[in-house]
């Protein structure tokens, strides 16, 4: 069963306060390390954008497929498996990216990082059945 913390129009002025800021959250998200992830487009031709909780750490930036603890993965990380190009906006610049799933200990550390500075996420990670995805994505020319 998918849950759903923001509506369509919550996620649009968000995005839309977010870029006019500057590419930094801004509201009851100043401060929050938050990303605007463009993972492609939907079927209409229009562009997925999703705002996400990332943590950075020498020029990468990692995501989590949280989707609000609900037991499926959402759209952008489906997305993500079929084409690994993507767009991130961060800290007022646009970076091509390439994505990718991490597995095992890799994920298992990382999420675990990601839990500590937000605890948040255990709860999140308790709430599903499956295990929480982790990305890494990669700026173009940061191998």
């Amino acid at each position: 069963m998918s849950r759903k913390m923001y509506s369509a129009q919550e996620i649009k002025e968000f995005i839309e306060e977010f870029r006019a800021n500057g590419g930094r959250p801004a509201g009851r998200f100043e401060g929050a390390t938050l990303l605007l992830l463009d993972s492609g487009p939907e079927a209409d031709g229009s562009p997925h954008v999703s705002p996400l909780n990332f943590y950075a750490e020498r020029g990468r930036y990692f995501v989590f497929a949280a989707n609000d603890g609900a037991d499926e993965d959402p759209h952008w990380m489906e997305q993500l498996r079929a084409n690994p190009n993507a767009t991130i906006e961060v800290d007022g610049q646009v970076l091509r990216v390439t994505a990718t799933e991490l597995h095992g200990a890799e994920r298992s550390s990382v999420y675990a990082r990601q839990a500590r500075r937000y605890p948040q996420f255990e709860v999140l990670q308790e709430a599903t059945s499956r295990v929480i995805p982790v990305v890494e994505l990669v700026p173009a020319g940061n191998s």
